[in-house]
């Protein structure tokens, strides 16, 4: 074996390790981001909020009119806490499990350096959001995101 063979092979667990490392914890926080998004507007809790969200936040969905025309419905982050501020008192939407506990799921999908791609899922309220994040000054914020609807059958 020549030496750049040697150096290499001992050089590459490390490197492997670093980006690992790397990843879990951009993992860790990308998920506490989201949680800190979804217990915010739960909570009305705008310090969760402002953990979590960018203020340059774009939320948007797609609906339908009563003529079976779609078109977007766009939130922004000013309205998105003022939103949020109403669940101080309890939730105001339509609970599909009224059985069950308040819970929700965070699925990381990607991460790119500084950029990533999340969902959330809160089927007692039967809504999920694709967050797409970014590292600022180096935290995660939620920059955009695009919300829809759960069909029923997956509630």
């Amino acid at each position: 074996m020549n030496t750049k063979t040697i150096f290499i092979s001992l050089l590459l667990p490390f490197l492997f390790f670093k980006s690992f490392a790397q990843s879990a914890i951009d993992s860790l926080a990308i998920e506490n981001t989201c949680r800190n998004y979804i217990e915010g507007w739960k909570e009305g809790d705008l310090e969760k909020i402002s953990a979590a969200v960018s203020p340059e936040l774009v939320k948007r969905t797609v609906m339908v009119d009563g003529e079976s025309k779609s078109y977007t419905s766009g939130m922004s982050y000013s309205l998105f806490r003022t939103f949020s501020r109403t669940s101080r008192n309890g939730i105001q939407m339509q609970d599909f499990l009224p059985e069950e506990e308040f819970s929700y799921e965070v699925l990381i999908y990607d991460i790119m350096g500084d950029f990533a791609v999340a969902k959330t899922i809160v089927p007692k309220y039967g809504f999920f959001d694709y967050c797409q994040l970014a590292k600022f000054d180096g935290e995660w914020k939620i920059f955009n995101i695009l919300w829809g609807w759960m069909p029923q059958q997956q509630l």
